[in-house]
């Protein structure tokens, strides 16, 4: 028997998803307007069904009007692991009307809101509909022709401004979109997986820093010990 979703379950399930670890600096999150930070690791083009797709597509069946939710999103980190940002396309079967969730980290000017924009293209505003402890999110109307250009694209470009008015990009690579956003809904099993790999690898990556940081501490000290 399929899983019952309601479209707030839906978004719940999605909030966990995409849920950041830590919030980071205002002015560290992501690179100025003029100049994108540097897509976040593992942009290498993937198919759905090798499960190394970072482009992930999540269904499920909205409970009281028992029409099918989709929802297919990526996720910005850092080499090290650490979440940026995420960007994600909701639909309803059935309805033509599209919606691209957004999140991004807190600290951001409400009132501006956001704007999306795939390569060069055109910027799409969107407002912000609420922050959370850790995330801000912000929902935006979208066409089929957006849509289009994101299976052409090479990035989908999130700007926000943080609290010194300055204009922040988070470049989401569009590498495997069209393979998820068109294929099948991934296993449950396979995203948890995912969600090991990465939880196993931010964790590895950590004790990296950590021992690279004792050991210019260890190098300090012995460089600084008295001559006998």
């Amino acid at each position: 028997m399929a899983t019952v979703f309601s479209i707030r379950t839906l978004g719940c399930v999605a909030a966990v998803l995409l849920s950041a670890t830590a919030a980071l600096a205002q002015d560290k999150s992501a690179a100025p307007a003029d100049k994108p930070a540097a897509p976040a690791a593992g942009d290498a083009a993937a198919s759905a069904s090798d499960g190394n797709n970072p482009w992930n597509k999540l269904c499920g069946q909205d409970g009281r009007t028992k029409k099918q939710v989709c929802f297919t999103v990526r996720e910005l980190r850092t080499d090290s692991g650490q979440f940026l940002a995420s960007a994600g396309v909701r639909e309803v079967d059935g309805e033509t009307r599209k919606i691209l969730l957004v999140q991004t980290p807190v600290g951001m000017l409400i009132q501006p809101g956001i704007r999306v924009q795939v390569d060069q293209n055109t910027q799409v505003p969107g407002k912000y509909t609420i922050c959370m402890p850790n995330a801000c999110f912000a929902e935006i109307p979208i066409t089929d022709e957006f849509t289009a250009s994101m299976k052409k694209g090479k990035d989908l470009i999130i700007t926000t401004q943080n609290q010194q008015a300055k204009a922040l990009n988070f470049p989401i690579s569009l590498s495997g979109f069209t393979s998820s956003y068109e294929g099948p809904a991934i296993d449950t099993a396979a995203l948890q997986r995912q969600r090991e790999q990465l939880a196993s690898e931010v964790q590895r990556k950590a004790k990296e820093a950590q021992q690279k940081l004792l050991d210019a501490q260890d190098a300090a000290s012995g460089s600084a010990a008295p001559k006998p």
